[in-house]
C-alpha cells in the first residue's frame, strides 16, 4: 500500500504553471531521487506535498486518508505534518540555540514532550548523524555539514514516516557534502522513505531505489536507476544524461 499519492497536483505562480497536473505514488520505504533540469518544479513539488506551497488543485492521499489539497483544514495539515519531515538546503536552524536544542524544541514546543526525554531523544539523534560531543554548540561554531546534519537529526527526532530533502547538499562545499550523503545512505539502509531533489546523480544512481525525472512541472521518466542511468527510454532523458557525461568528462579529462 502507498504511504504518499498524489493526484493531479497543480500550481501556478502569477501566470507561470510551474505543475500542470502530476500525480505520483510513493510506497514505504521508497527512496525517491527526483532530478531534473533547473526550473523544472521539484522544489515546488516537494513543498506541496508537506504545504508550504499551497496547491492550486490535486488530492493528497496520506496512509490511506485522502485530502483535497485546495480544501485543507489546519488541523488536517498539522496532523499529516506530524507525521513527516522536512530537510531544508539551507539548514534552517535556529542561530541562537544549541545542537540539542536545535534538535529538541520542536519536541518540546510542538510536541509537548517533556525536556528529560526530547533531550534523551535528541542526544541518541546527534549520535547517530556523528556528532556525539557537540550537542552545545552554536550553528556558527559548526560546518555546513555539520549543520544539515544536525537537521537532519532534527527530522529523524521526530520520527517520521516520510522525510522531504530538498537539495540538501547545495549549499554546502564539496569536501562536506559526503559526510551528510553518508547519513542519507544510512537512512535509506534502514528503511526510511526519503523523497529527495537532489543534483547529486550518485546519490541517485547507488541509493534511491526510483529515479523521478521531472520537465516541466511533469514527470517524463522514471523506473528504478539502472534502467534510466542506463537505458533511458525517452529522448529528454537521454538527453539529460548526455549533458550529465559531458560535464563529468570535462571535470575528469582522464575518463575519456
Amino acid at each position: 500500500m502507498s504511504v504518499l499519492e498524489i493526484r493531479h497536483l497543480k500550481k501556478k505562480f502569477e501566470e507561470l504553471e510551474v505543475l500542470p497536473d502530476l500525480s505520483v505514488s510513493i510506497e514505504k520505504g521508497d527512496v525517491v531521487a527526483v532530478i531534473g533540469p533547473s526550473g523544472a518544479g521539484k522544489t515546488t513539488m516537494l513543498r506541496c506535498c508537506n504545504f508550504l506551497e499551497k496547491a492550486d488543485g490535486g488530492e493528497l492521499t496520506f496512509d490511506g486518508i485522502a485530502h483535497d489539497l485546495r480544501k485543507m483544514k489546519t488541523r488536517d495539515i498539522a496532523a499529516i505534518r506530524k507525521r513527516t519531515a522536512f530537510v531544508f538546503q539551507n539548514y534552517n536552524l535556529f542561530a541562537n540555540k544549541t545542537a540539542l536544542q536545535n534538535v529538541t524544541e520542536g519536541l518540546i514546543i510542538g510536541r509537548h514532550m517533556n525536556r528529560k526525554k526530547a533531550e534523551e531523544i535528541g542526544r541518541a539523534m546527534l549520535e547517530k548523524v556523528g556528532l556525539s560531543g557537540r550537542e552545545d554548540a552554536k550553528p556558527d561554531q559548526l560546518s555546513g555539514g555539520q549543520q544539515q546534519r544536525v537537521a537532519i537529526a532534527r527530522a529523524m527526532a521526530t520520527d517520521p514516516e516520510i522525510i522531504y530533502f530538498d537539495e540538501p547538499t547545495s549549499a554546502l562545499d564539496p569536501e562536506l557534502i559526503g559526510e551528510v550523503l553518508s547519513v542519507m545512505r544510512k537512512l535509506a539502509e534502514e528503511g526510511m522513505t526519503m523523497i529527495v531533489v537532489t543534483h547529486e546523480m550518485s546519490f541517485a544512481r547507488n541509493v534511491a531505489n526510483r529515479i523521478l525525472f521531472l520537465v516541466d512541472g511533469q514527470i517524463v521518466e522514471e523506473g528504478a536507476p539502472a534502467d534510466f542511468f542506463g537505458n533511458p527510454k525517452t529522448d529528454r532523458a537521454k538527453e539529460f544524461i548526455r549533458g550529465l557525461e559531458d560535464r563529468e568528462n570535462a571535470e575528469n579529462p582522464q575518463r575519456r
